[in-house]
Order: C-alpha cells, then structure tokens, then sequence
C-alpha cells in the first residue's frame, strides 16, 4: 500500500451519430432546480464535488485543473469536499488516509472503503478506496497503452454510486451535502441512481468533453443496477446503446459547461454529438448555462514555485528563462525563433492529427515545438515518429509532469490547441 496510512476500519469511445431527433423527453418528476438550496446559515452549502481526477493527485486533462482549483475557490463561503477515486497515486503518496467504513455494492458494482485525506490547506478529499478497481498501472481512463479499460462501465459507476450514497444519508458519514457537482460521464450515474432510488438531492452536472459519453452495450444495465425501464429515448437509450453521460443530462437539476460558446454549440447538430435534441430542451428550461473555466493564482508566474525562473509583465528575461530551460528539457537546440507548446491529451478528439500536419512548416520556418501528454497509442506514436524526424527542433514527453507543463506554459511563444 505504499507509505500511507491507513486508519479506522480494516482495509475509448466510438464515434457519435451526429442527430438524435428522439431526444425529446426529461422524466417526469424529476425535481427542476431553480439554483436555491434551503439549508441552516443563509447561502452557505455542503457541496460534493465528484470528479475522475484532481490535478493534486492525478491529472489527465483541465478537468484535473478544474477539479483543484474550483472547489478551493467556492471554500470561502462554502463547505466543498472532494470524492474521487484511490488510485495507485493517491495510495502511494504521503497523504494519510483514514479509512471511514465500507460502501455496499449494487448489482454487479462491488463494495468498497470510504478513505477521508485532507490537504495541506484543508481541502477534504474522500476516497474510494476499491484496489481491484483503481489501483492500476497506466491513467484513471486506460492501460499503459492507452486502451481504456474493459471495466470503466463499472468503475466509474462505482464513483456515481458512492457520491448517490453520500448524498442519500446511507454512507454513515456526519456529512451530508445540499448538492452534488458531477463531471462528464464518469459521473453521469449519479444523478440517475439518486432519481431510481427516489432521492431528491439537487445536482448540477458539467459538460467538459461531450465526444467522450461512455457508451455501452444495452446488457450491462442490470450489471450496472440500471433499472430496465430506464432504458428508452427520454432517459439512458442513445441509438440502441446505453449512455453514461446522458444518464447525467437528463437525471441532473442544471447542466453548465466550459464557456457560453460550447453551451450554445452544443445544442446544434454539428456540434451537439447526437444530444442536441435533449440539450436545446434544456436550454429553453433555462437549466443549461455556459460558465469558463478559469485558473486560479498558484499560476501567477511571479509566484508560481513550478518554474524556472519568476517573472513579472514585460520580463523578458525571466520569460526566456523558462523558455531556455524547456528546450533543455526536451533537447531542443539553441534557437531565437518562437516555442510552440502543446499540454493536451493525446487523442484524436484534441486535434493532434492537424498540429502534426502543421509541423514541418513551423520547424522550416524557424520554430521548434514540444509535445507533453499521453492518450491513444497511434497518436503517442505518430508524435514520436514526428520528433525522430526533427531531432533538436520537436520534442516529446509521454506521460504527464505538472512543474514541465507549468514552464512549457510560461516560457512558449504559442500555445496549439485544435480541438476538434
């Protein structure tokens, strides 16, 4: 189990159709949320903020970021906690976890521990502490290889269903939130399992990548304790397959998303991957809002510890300080011409195919570029391939550093991000 302590209790998605004109139905009695939460002290609410990664253990992409620095921005006025899986990371690390007791499973779901850490800044975080399920090798999503697991229906639904029992009282915690704030679908389920279960605990739910939608075959409903008339156009059915994430729009009181420009691109059909339907309805309720994301000021580069130098507007000197220490990273030659950089999951979805497309014209032009990420084994590869052919000039890291991301940020000219 690592250095940790442990106290208490013993121890890929397939492309989208782009129409789904059946969207047209939110269950009946299903609560609307109108943003108010009725609790003792005014405005001041328990919030459960539920998410696959959190940039202070392990991160993948900006819901990592987000998932760190939106719960520490709302603790002035609110009582936020995390709960999140307890992957090898966070097993391994020097935060002591004390175990809380056990969470029951459900239909095929096993059961778990409930772990608690808190961070140096009193940040709680609540962990599900289930090694067959998380304590893997490779990303929160996929293997070493970048395949995702073959489990994800029902490890993710192992989140949704602890965040479902934390809210409905049945954890055995002295805590119980006011409302839940699910990310994408891994969390999708729990707003359907409170909905089955007859709960009526408010919970917005945040669109942060609509392509990826955990699709999967109508048989694992009941392995997934999914009740068999749930399974139709208005609730979890996506053209004959069962969907996660939609489970999370239609259960959910209020859906936001990244900015106001998604919120709006994903109630048309080119961009709306076949829920537009059901997002337009949501819309017009009013219950479907674009919020940007946004960073808090550990990323201020005149205090930022990451790098590798501090600096200040109009420092050039300490900007090229970082930009000099990055190329050394990545073994790029000395070079006066502009840094590109790339932070970014390496998939398809992201748009890697067309930086990759881009790249000899920037490195015949005077530009060098470096890569940090890991995703889909062809992409990895591609831009492998891509930096053996331009030696000095591109450089790539498979896998994830937060202090390189942070220089490759503060000492590149460009940052490339054409996600599709």
């Amino acid at each position: 189990m690592g250095s940790v302590a442990l106290h208490g209790v013993s121890s890929i998605q397939e492309n989208t159709p782009v129409r789904y004109l059946s969207d047209t139905g939110i269950p009946q009695g299903r609560r609307a949320w109108n943003g108010q939460v009725a609790m003792d002290g005014g405005d001041s609410f328990r919030i459960l903020f539920v998410t696959p990664e959190i940039a202070d253990f392990v991160k993948v992409g900006g819901l990592g970021d987000v998932s760190s620095a939106l719960p520490r921005a709302l603790a002035s006025r609110h009582d936020v906690r995390i709960l999140i899986p307890a992957y090898r990371e966070m097993i391994a690390s020097d935060h002591e976890i004390e175990i809380l007791g056990k969470l029951p499973g459900h239909a095929d779901i096993p059961p778990c521990e409930l772990g608690k850490t808190v961070c140096s800044d009193g940040l709680t975080v609540y962990l599900l502490v289930c090694p067959e399920l998380f304590e893997r090798e490779g990303s929160p999503y996929c293997d070493e290889t970048g395949v995702g697991w073959e489990d994800n229906d029902i490890r993710f639904a192992r989140l949704s269903l602890a965040a479902a029992q934390i809210a409905s009282g049945q954890a055995g915690l002295d805590w119980q939130p006011d409302l839940l704030h699910l990310n994408d679908w891994t969390c999708g389920l729990t707003a359907g399992y409170l909905h089955w279960w007859g709960h009526d605990v408010p919970s917005v739910f945040t669109i942060h990548n609509l392509a990826y939608q955990g699709l999967y075959d109508v048989s694992r409903c009941q392995a997934l304790g999914i009740p068999a008339d749930a399974f139709n156009m208005h609730e979890v059915e996506y053209f004959g397959q069962l969907s996660l994430m939609k489970a999370g729009l239609v259960y959910a009181s209020h859906i936001t998303t990244v900015s106001a420009t998604y919120a709006r691109e994903i109630t048309t059909p080119q961009f709306g991957c076949g829920l537009n339907g059901l997002l337009t309805q949501r819309a017009e309720k009013g219950q479907l809002s674009g919020i940007p994301n946004g960073i808090d000021d550990s990323w201020d580069p005149r205090t930022d510890t990451h790098l590798a130098q501090a600096f200040a507007m109009n420092d050039w000197r300490g900007k090229r300080a970082n930009a000099e220490h990055v190329r050394r990273m990545f073994g790029l030659g000395v070079s006066n011409g502009p840094l590109f950089a790339v932070v970014s999951r390496l998939v398809h979805q992201k748009g890697l195919d067309l930086t990759i497309g881009a790249a000899e014209s920037i490195v015949r032009a005077g530009g060098q570029i470096v890569f940090i990420g890991r995703g889909e084994m062809p992409v990895e590869k591609a831009l492998c391939n891509l930096a053996a052919r331009f030696p000095g000039s591109i450089g790539v890291n498979i896998g994830f550093d937060e202090g390189e991301a942070r220089c490759m940020y503060a000492g590149s000219d460009f940052l490339l991000m054409p996600s599709r």
